[in-house]
């Protein structure tokens, strides 16, 4: 039976808890892609265009978030999505188009995989390991698309058409490789942790 009174303190506890886990997580992926990647990407593939990055890991973690947390990965998010927009991604905090582009970026992995669980009756995370990895590479191609298109459509309208649609694909392929090294990275290590026990 439960305890009522112990009830609120568990409960924020776990909301702590969950908190720092993701944003941290975020403000961790943060760090690496602009402060190691970013710069390497700069020194050895200079066409690629600056804000533009082949492995964005914090995609990564959002979609991670939400396949794990759903609609509540954004508030668990939420820390680290202001840190990083105050340190590296540097959107103005007062325009409609900052949080647009935020309701967009972090609102629509958890959108893809409410869908897929309507679509196949099931809750995804009710699912074997190997399930669980597609469903998030799926979920989160699936995202990579729509978000590009709103973000390029809410921040970026005004560039040429050619360019529009070659700057997406950047972004979107950076999605992707970001999303893969983050699940790569999980993968070996809860490979480590087996073999370690």
């Amino acid at each position: 039976m439960s305890d009522p009174i112990h009830q609120p303190i568990r409960l924020t506890n776990d909301f702590v808890l969950k908190t720092a886990l993701h944003s941290g997580a975020l403000v961790i992926a943060y760090v690496v892609t602009w402060e190691l990647i970013m710069p390497g990407q700069r020194l050895f593939i200079a066409m690629l265009p600056t804000l533009a990055t082949l492995f964005y890991l914090p995609f990564g973690i959002k979609v991670i978030s939400a396949f794990f947390e759903g609609w509540r990965s954004i508030v668990y998010m939420m820390p680290g999505i202001v840190i990083g927009n105050m340190y590296w991604v540097g959107m103005p905090f007062d325009t409609m188009s900052t949080y647009a582009a935020w309701a967009a970026s972090y609102g629509t992995a958890p959108a893809i995989f409410a869908m897929l669980d309507w679509t196949i009756r099931n809750d995804r995370r009710n699912v074997t390991a190997g399930q669980a990895w597609r469903t998030m590479i799926v979920g989160g191609a699936a995202s990579s698309v729509i978000i590009s298109v709103l973000v390029h459509i809410i921040r970026h309208r005004n560039i040429p058409q050619d360019d529009f649609i070659a700057s997406m694909l950047k972004y979107m392929v950076g999605d992707m490789l970001g999303l893969l090294a983050i699940l790569a990275l999980l993968m070996g290590l809860f490979r480590y942790l087996r073999k370690a026990r």
